[in-house]
């Protein structure tokens, strides 16, 4: 039995890693073909209170997906070290690394509104 809820609390997993992936790479595609980002001048940090911040160029807009693969991937590696010691914090990785692909598919959008 034990080993029947270890298949499937892996399948879960697995699935979650690849719905922060999936997350990820709309992001990428929402740059690419919405924002369509080029040489000219773009707002890279919004602000309620002041405004925009940063301004750049467009391409520097795929540092956010860069960074969301980045902490994807370690999270990921932290988990596969911590599943057999500590099995709240490899589920709690999971979860944080979805928020956080959430967060910069948001982060994307309300760029696409400001430019």
């Amino acid at each position: 039995m034990k080993l029947l809820a270890k298949i499937e609390e892996n399948n879960y997993f697995l699935f979650l890693w690849a719905l922060c992936l999936i997350f990820n790479i709309i992001t990428f595609l929402f740059i690419y073909y919405k924002i369509i980002p080029s040489g000219k001048t773009f707002a890279l940090k919004f602000n309620v209170i002041v405004g925009v911040e940063w301004y750049g160029k467009g391409y520097n807009l795929y540092q956010i997906p860069g960074v969301g693969l980045a902490i994807t991937a370690l999270n990921y590696s932290l988990s596969r070290i911590l599943r057999h010691k500590a099995d709240f914090l490899a589920a709690f990785t999971i979860f944080v690394t979805l928020a956080v692909q959430l967060l910069l598919l948001f982060s994307v959008l309300f760029l696409k509104l400001v430019n």
